[in-house]
């Protein structure tokens, strides 16, 4: 997969070798069961009009640059996500620059730059997408301009999960209330982090709330089970012998308990 920066100095350049492609739309924080509905769905156009696999998203988070006094938690960082998105064959990632400049850009100009301009010929996103200055730019209007330009639109319907929308913030809510076997109806998999037995969790993931967890730890081609209590929202206490473990820890988190439960570390 090719990884591409993109930011308004270098997006000319870009532009004049980026080939044909469908493309996804969207910030897709967390990759989750909804995110790749619509991956997808660009997928399969790609494949049946022998189109190029990409996917376009922003980082930093649109609401910190805009909102700068309110606090992102982040799912997770460019680098996991970079992961699963290989994993669902993408084949290039454009990862825009975002700006408070770009987030004046009118809707229809952002298309002819940042979306034609990188020769998309099919787009597909949410049902909810928006983009351009103070998000003007809905579905209804990314159709108007698909269908002057003569480029393919698919929009994907919503994805539920017990009568609720399958989204990166149903997930912050679910690790705020604790609900952590709800996870994997909505990411596909346990939620993931890298955490650091010195510095604490990793820039850019998000803890569940202060409690204790049944929790797997990725040990080359095995799991460690064990139980890692939150102490805030930095740090945890891993119930296990530390000096047998690397510095650097993947920890998937399975299910909450109630209490402490009572382990031993020998």
């Amino acid at each position: 997969m090719r990884i591409i920066y993109v930011n308004a100095n270098n997006l000319q350049e870009i532009r004049k070798s980026s080939p044909n492609a469908a493309m996804a739309l969207g910030y897709f924080d967390g990759v989750h069961l909804g995110h790749q509905k619509v991956i997808q769905t660009a997928k399969e156009k790609a494949k049946v009009q022998n189109l190029s696999l990409a996917v376009l998203s922003f980082f930093p988070h649109p609401k910190s640059v805009l909102f700068p006094e309110i606090e992102i938690s982040y799912l997770e960082p460019i680098e996991q996500k970079i992961e699963k998105l290989e994993r669902l064959d993408v084949d290039i990632f454009y990862i825009v620059e975002f700006t408070k400049e770009l987030a004046k850009v009118e809707a229809n100009d952002f298309l002819d730059d940042y979306i034609i301009g990188l020769n998309a010929k099919e787009i597909i996103c949410g049902f909810d997408y928006t983009y351009g200055a103070k998000a003007r730019g809905t579905v209804q209007t990314l159709a108007a301009y698909a269908d002057t330009h003569q480029v393919g639109l698919s929009v994907v319907d919503e994805l539920k999960w017990n009568n609720q929308k399958i989204s990166s913030t149903l997930i912050r809510k679910h690790l705020s209330e604790r609900k952590l076997s709800e996870l994997p109806h909505l990411l596909g998999g346990f939620y993931k982090i890298k955490y650091c037995q010195k510095n604490g969790i990793l820039p850019n993931y998000s803890l569940p709330n202060i409690g204790s967890y049944k929790v797997l730890i990725e040990d080359q081609h095995s799991f460690i089970e064990c139980v890692a209590t939150v102490k805030c929202k930095k740090y945890i206490q891993i119930h296990h012998e530390m000096s047998t473990l690397p510095n650097l820890l993947t920890i998937q988190w399975v299910d909450q308990f109630e209490t402490i439960p009572a382990v031993s570390v020998k």
